[in-house]
C-alpha cells in the first residue's frame, strides 16, 4: 500500500503537484504583485472610470494611474530606455457632464490622436439633469495608445458608459469602432 502511494506521487501525482504550485503561485503574484498594484492605482486614480484588467490586457504588466482632476486620469506604463526602467505617460481619459443642449445621438468621434464618445442620457430628469456625457481618450506619447486597435475608443467607451452610469444616466453606444 505505501509502494503505490509513493509511485503514485513519483508518477501522476508529480505533475498535478507542480501544475497546481504554479497556477497557485501565478495567483499569488497576480493578486499581490505587480498587476495588483497596477489594478488598485488604476481603479482608485480613475475613479472607477477605466477597466484596469481591459489596459493591462494589451501586454502592459505593470501601468501606474495619475489623477489629472476629478474624472480625469493619465495612464502611465513601463518602458526601458537606455538600460533602464522608467515609468512614461500613453493615454488619459477626461470626462465631461453636461447639462445643457442635447448631442444629438451617441456617437464616436477621432482625430489622429484621440477618439471621444459621446452618451446622450435617456432621460434627464432620472440623471440630475445630466443630458450627456463626453468621455476622450487621448494618445499622450509617440503609438502609446495605438499599440493595439480600437485601444483608445475601448478606453473612451468604458469611460462614457462608466461614468453615465455614476451620473445614474441610462446610455448605450453603438460598437467601438477600430481607430
Amino acid at each position: 500500500m505505501a509502494w503505490s502511494r509513493s509511485r503514485w506521487l513519483l508518477g501522476v501525482g508529480t505533475p498535478v503537484i507542480v501544475a497546481a504550485v504554479g497556477v497557485g503561485g501565478w495567483l499569488l503574484y497576480d493578486n499581490t504583485g505587480d498587476r495588483a498594484r497596477s489594478r488598485a492605482e488604476i481603479i482608485e486614480n480613475c475613479q472607477g472610470l477605466v477597466d484596469p484588467d481591459a489596459v493591462m490586457g494589451f501586454g502592459m504588466p505593470r501601468v501606474e494611474a495619475g489623477a489629472t482632476a476629478e474624472n480625469a486620469c493619465v495612464l502611465l506604463r513601463e518602458v526601458t530606455f537606455e538600460g533602464e526602467d522608467h515609468m512614461q505617460e500613453f493615454a488619459s481619459l477626461k470626462v465631461e457632464t453636461f447639462k445643457d443642449v442635447q448631442p444629438g445621438e451617441s456617437r464616436f468621434e477621432w482625430d489622429s490622436r484621440s477618439v471621444t464618445a459621446t452618451v446622450k442620457c435617456a432621460d434627464p430628469a432620472r440623471s440630475g439633469g445630466v443630458t450627456f456625457l463626453r468621455a476622450t481618450a487621448a494618445n499622450e506619447s509617440d503609438g502609446g495608445g495605438r499599440r493595439e486597435p480600437g485601444f483608445l475608443s475601448g478606453l473612451a467607451r468604458e469611460g462614457a458608459l462608466r461614468a453615465a452610469a455614476k451620473a445614474g444616466c441610462e446610455a448605450t453606444l453603438p460598437a467601438v469602432p477600430d481607430v
